[in-house]
């Protein structure tokens, strides 16, 4: 039960009735002070267009104290009533508040070319979106998780050529298979694109050659890098390469016969996608992270989804002839009314969305539109919610533009696109087709090896769950549209904001109340509850409202502040009085009510974060 929303309702009933003007109005208009001293909560009489000299009274048993500072009426509230309040009705599951209404959501997140291992950048996509459900069933909705696999587009088509080259082989017994995949990935992409620069420096100007043979030289460094990893696979591919008179060639058939449904070439695809989303799986669950449905682009290729969306879309009044090719014209037919209901940017010029290549084939953006509508369709899904990077902002305000063209406006308006920023480690820069990124594994191994060093005279600790709370917290403490260096010794901080500080803050409540024997009462001193202590309670009172408004918003970063905050205040306090120890009984009640408050809302919180609560650390 939200006790806060109860109280505010009462007071704003009580202020309204003095005022002569609606409680509800009054209820929406309250605000927070922005400084402690002020009081708890502020009403803005101007909105309320009343003179702040007129007299008014406040008969809530909430309401300990008022006084109108400016134009703000400032209200303090009674601790013995919100005491009681709270605390006879705290239950284990107490500020997780269900929605009225649950709706049905899709939450695609992570949908990482199936090429090579899941790096850095994914592993934020992944969290966040994994955050988002766990978030949105945690407020009650009905959330379906699904990864899109991209395994009809060139990249997959560059792995499966290099393999060809190598005999179609199998990864050798031990080794990750997603690792042993963006190896070869990458050892085929470099000796293309050295083997395509070669032939361009025969026809290059002056102008250009010093550019490209520095481009070169800088692939063969590269190439020396990667072939010490495997020598023979990287000979035995640069050797098939020289001798293939069409690699493009090559590749384009490979692509052409994978959608066309080739039995062969789908088996032999397949097989290998899924030796790297075997690896994909590998990782993610170390961070408790998985998922409803993988969905393959090819299978709405096979189905005929894309074929019928092509059609609608070549018969469309926006259809254009652009780059020799086809394509909608978007701007001319999205009005400024659409615009405000697509969330697309005022003045924003959109490109027009390009729908096959020159040779008729399908582009990714006619295979989005499909499985778009796919999402919506297959589940009744309300609202579907796609994690992906801001670079793709354009390309997501297109699909939605194009949705809303074809005749599907109710899906364009509850199409979401979560943008997040980059993440980055110090000191390094990524490229997965020349095999330079940081994995994810190999983040979590160096989270595990510095938890490990901090925790190696403590014996029973779940260095597992320490490395998921310190890898989660550093990725949803910070919003998503702020980009992130991620800095193990900092995320490992069992001092302060860090998950593991979180955890350690639930381990020393879970303790104190392990060791108390009793039962806890409401025969407690109000007049103990000062300082911190009072403190601690008011932000209990708002652990509902925050769950709701960082849920309702999809904005993580607002609840972990809240639990950061609130540890704060608790280990403060913890650090400067007694709670079994205290010799009155009374006062040792109260204390023991807080820790209770405390270690519910902390587990709660970091439930729905996706972080364990450990009795231990």
């Amino acid at each position: 039960m939200d006790i806060l929303a109860k109280i505010k309702l009462d007071i704003s009933s009580c202020i309204g009735e003095s005022l002569g003007v609606p409680g509800d109005y009054i209820y929406k208009v309250m605000q927070y002070p922005p400084k402690e001293e002020m009081g708890d909560l502020a009403i803005p009489l101007p909105a309320l267009k009343v003179n702040p000299q007129k007299e008014l009274e406040v008969r809530s048993k909430f309401v300990k104290s008022y006084n109108v500072s400016g134009p703000f009426l400032n209200v303090k509230l009674n601790e013995r009533e919100v005491f009681i309040e709270l605390f006879s009705s705290m239950n284990r599951d107490y500020g997780l508040e269900k929605v009225e209404r649950p709706k049905k959501i899709i939450i695609e997140h992570t949908s990482a070319n199936p090429i090579h291992p899941l790096h850095i950048g994914h592993l934020r996509n992944a969290i966040i979106g994994d955050t988002l459900v766990r978030l949105s069933k945690a407020r009650g909705h009905d959330v379906i998780s699904r990864f899109y696999v991209n395994d009809s587009g060139r990249q997959v088509a560059l792995l499966i050529y290099g393999l060809s080259k190598l005999g179609y082989p199998e990864p050798a017994q031990g080794v990750k298979k997603d690792i042993w995949a963006g190896l070869i990935y990458a050892m085929t992409n470099i000796i293309l694109e050295i083997r395509s620069l070669t032939d361009q420096l025969k026809l290059a100007q002056e102008s250009e050659y010093r550019e490209k043979i520095t481009k070169r030289d800088e692939l063969v460094g590269l190439a020396s890098e990667i072939r010490s990893k495997n020598q023979e696979y990287f000979d035995r591919i640069a050797e098939a390469v020289k001798n293939d008179p069409d690699p493009e060639g090559k590749i384009n058939e490979i692509i052409k016969r994978y959608e066309d449904g080739d039995p062969e070439m789908k088996a032999v695809v397949r097989k290998y996608v899924n030796y790297v989303l075997e690896g994909f799986r590998e990782s993610l669950e170390k961070l408790g992270i998985t998922f409803d449905y993988f969905d393959y682009e090819s299978d709405i290729l096979w189905s005929g989804e894309v074929k019928s969306v092509l059609r609608s879309a070549l018969s469309s009044k926006a259809r254009i002839e652009y780059k020799g090719t086809e394509a909608l014209e978007l701007n001319k037919y999205v009005d400024e009314e659409i615009r405000r209901e697509l969330r697309i940017p005022e003045g924003l010029e959109i490109p027009p969305l390009v729908l096959t290549r020159s040779d008729g084939t399908t582009l990714y953006t006619v295979r989005d539109i499909a499985y778009t509508i796919r999402k919506f369709i297959s589940t009744n899904a309300e609202q579907v919610i796609n994690v992906i990077a801001e670079q793709q902002s354009v390309p997501q305000i297109q699909l939605r533009a194009a949705l809303y063209l074809l005749g599907y406006p109710e899906m364009a308006k509850n199409l979401i696109h979560y943008s997040y920023s980059m993440v980055t480690l110090p000191g390094t820069t990524m490229s997965g087709r020349l095999g330079r990124y940081i994995s994810l594994d190999e983040i979590y191994d160096k989270v595990m090896l510095t938890v490990l060093e901090k925790t190696k005279d403590r014996g029973g600790v779940n260095v597992a769950e320490i490395v998921n709370s310190a890898i989660r917290y550093a990725i949803i403490s910070v919003s998503a549209n702020r980009p992130i260096t991620f800095n193990v010794s900092k995320v490992t901080n069992f001092e302060q904001n860090s998950g593991p500080y979180l955890q350690y803050t639930y381990v020393r409540a879970y303790n104190i109340l392990a060791k108390y024997p009793h039962e806890i009462n409401l025969n407690v001193d109000y007049t103990d509850v000062v300082m911190e202590k009072r403190k601690i309670l008011m932000a209990l009172l708002k652990f509902p409202e925050v769950f709701k408004v960082s849920a309702d918003s999809l904005q993580p970063e607002t609840l972990v502040s809240y639990l950061r905050s609130l540890a704060d205040s608790f280990n403060s306090w913890y650090d400067k009085e007694r709670v079994i120890q205290e010799p009155d009984e009374r006062k040792r009640m109260t204390r023991l009510n807080l820790v209770k408050g405390v270690e519910t809302v902390i587990r709660n919180g970091l439930q729905v974060l996706g972080i364990s609560s450990l009795t231990k650390m």
